[in-house]
């Protein structure tokens, strides 16, 4: 895996190592640099773009605003039926 961290917020993310795009921030959309491991694996959880179909993952207690790959914005409430406009 590689681990990346943002140089704004501090948001910390994960990517297979076969992925050569260098993400942007889920949070704030800043610069993402590349960090030595330091992420416990247990402490991930795994998420899908769901317009480009993108894996990434992020610590248990995050939830992301935007796909690191193509700016698409989850819902943040995921139980909602219909898209949210933002």
């Amino acid at each position: 895996m590689k681990e990346f961290e943002c140089k704004g917020c501090g948001t910390f993310i994960c990517l297979p190592k076969d992925k050569i795009k260098n993400p942007f921030c889920p949070e704030c959309r800043g610069v993402m640099l590349l960090v030595e491991n330091s992420a416990n694996q247990a402490d991930l959880k795994k998420f899908k773009c769901s317009e480009c179909d993108e894996i990434f993952f992020m610590k248990k207690d995050k939830l992301p605003y935007k796909c690191p790959f193509c700016n698409y914005t989850f819902s943040v409430s995921p139980g909602l039926k219909q898209k949210e406009r933002l």
